[in-house]
């Protein structure tokens, strides 16, 4: 009877996996689960989860914090927080992740480095090691991965983003098994329609036959009020949320809808010194 909870667990873990595919189990910020986390062309702090070459052009240290209970079960909840530093003309961050509970738990840190290398063009790439923990096992097992990304601004408004994700298979030997870490490539672009509407999408790939075509809109309300939604598939899965901002702080709520598990909803906050 003392493996009945464990299994559990690992088989919600498992629908889980099923239902996102090449998705990570590590989540961003609200704003980019609202639109999907269609992100590869976006520039925030919160790239540090998307795409690093969009950290490149923060010019302030910016903290801020992520949670996500994942179609309402809290074994599989995400946590995450984040630390921006530019200095002079790079732009340093260190992220860390924890998905799921003890006895299945993952967790993620990342370095990530990056700058603009001229007007149009921005680079990122990060470092990460990866911890899981098996209660089954009494012990921690660990690997590395990288990340690297590009951003080109063709014009003001139009920003086509490229971000690879462990372009060699990340993974870790279980007595089990083998467990494989995602990896993935996201090709997409962020278009700012107007100055109170903006389009985002992306086409992510895991290195193989499978494709997820994402897509996020942002709109501007009284200039510190912002309203989200975004769609994906397949499998489909629908997201929506608001932003406000009160001066140096911004919030963010969000909820994503699985037609198979759910809803997921998340809050997250970052605060720009």
């Amino acid at each position: 009877m003392k493996l009945l909870p464990a299994f559990v667990l690992f088989a919600l873990f498992s629908i889980a996996a099923a239902e996102t595919m090449a998705q990570d189990v590590f989540w961003s910020g609200s704003r980019y689960q609202a639109l999907s986390d269609a992100s590869v062309g976006m520039s925030d702090c919160w790239s540090v989860f998307g795409n690093q070459a969009g950290l490149a052009g923060i010019d302030r240290p910016i903290v801020g914090g992520s949670f996500q209970n994942r179609f309402l079960v809290s074994e599989l909840s995400t946590r995450a927080g984040l630390l921006v530093l530019p200095i002079q003309s790079s732009v340093f961050a260190f992220s860390l992740s924890q998905f799921g509970q003890i006895p299945f738990r993952q967790e993620k840190f990342g370095l990530a480095y990056a700058r603009r290398l001229s007007p149009q063009l921005k680079f990122g790439v990060q470092f990460n090691y990866y911890r899981l923990f098996l209660s089954e096992e009494n012990r921690s097992v660990s690997s590395f991965g990288t990340e690297l990304g590009v951003q080109y601004m063709f014009t003001e408004r139009l920003v086509v983003g490229i971000h690879v994700m462990n372009p060699y298979q990340t993974e870790v030997k279980l007595a089990s098994g083998i467990f494989r870490y995602s990896s993935r490539i996201k090709v997409g672009s962020f278009y700012r329609l107007s100055d109170l509407f903006s389009l985002t999408s992306e086409l992510e790939n895991d290195f193989d036959d499978h494709f997820i075509l994402k897509t996020g809109i942002e709109y501007t309300i009284l200039e510190k009020l912002f309203v989200r939604t975004g769609v994906s598939g397949k499998p489909y899965q629908l997201s929506a949320g608001i932003g406000f901002q009160v001066k140096k702080l911004t919030l963010d709520l969000a909820t994503t809808y699985s037609q198979y598990l759910g809803n997921s909803p998340s809050v997250s906050f970052q605060y720009q010194f």
